[in-house]
């Protein structure tokens, strides 16, 4: 198998990169983060993003085991980008129509060949239209903020705002929205184990094999 893709998209706090990141570990798969390019741009440059900034930035990313690696000039930064206020200032980035033409060109550099398992907000509306497999993960709302508190250490009350200032944000933006891709599978999380995600995914993906191999 020269190149299989697996697009998990949907809104904060949906479980994304969690079960990316597993599917990933279990099946030999790379797993992407799209949104964690949006932050280190974010965490860089901050809101002060232009052409001539992005043209000279030197940002890379590198295929560690089953993950990437965001390094700046040489610096590994990947463990910097979860804040909620580098994630604000990344939503406000990311509406920018030359910022995602920069962020997909770098996803789809590193996916020439391989397997891949890639998160964000349009992986399989934009980035990867024909992907293999399409998810569209979706939860409720307080659930997605208690997760997301607790992976940073922020205020519940904070996140939450946040989190549903920004739903709104992404899914009315006029560049990518976040959409369900037509194709994708919905798997709501609410109140489900991260194995139990696991399972549902994979079953969907056994199907899914199953049919274009009948």
């Amino acid at each position: 198998m020269d190149k299989f893709i697996i697009t998990i998209d949907g809104p904060a706090g949906s479980g994304k990169s969690t079960i990316a990141k597993l599917l990933a570990k279990k099946n030999g798969f790379v797993h992407i983060n799209s949104g964690a390019i949006y932050r280190a741009l974010a965490y860089v440059l901050d809101k002060n993003v232009d052409r001539e900034k992005l043209a000279n930035l030197n940002l890379e990313l590198s295929l560690k085991g089953n993950s990437i690696k965001v390094f700046c000039d040489g610096e590994d930064i990947t463990d910097r980008l979860q804040s909620e206020a580098i994630g604000r200032v990344a939503s406000k980035i990311a509406q920018i129509g030359f910022v995602r033409d920069y962020v997909n060109k770098k996803v789809r550099d590193l996916t020439e060949t391989g397997k891949f398992v890639i998160d964000g907000r349009d992986c399989g509306t934009v980035i990867f239209p024909y992907a293999d497999v399409k998810i569209f993960l979706v939860a409720d709302l307080k659930e997605r903020a208690r997760r997301r508190a607790f992976e940073t250490g922020e205020n519940f009350d904070e996140v939450l705002r946040i989190i549903e200032k920004r739903d709104k944000e992404d899914s009315e933006r006029d560049i990518a929205p976040l959409i369900k891709p037509d194709d994708a599978y919905e798997v709501d999380t609410t109140g489900k184990s991260i194995e139990d995600v696991y399972n549902e995914i994979m079953g969907i993906n056994r199907r899914v094999y199953d049919n274009r191999n009948s």
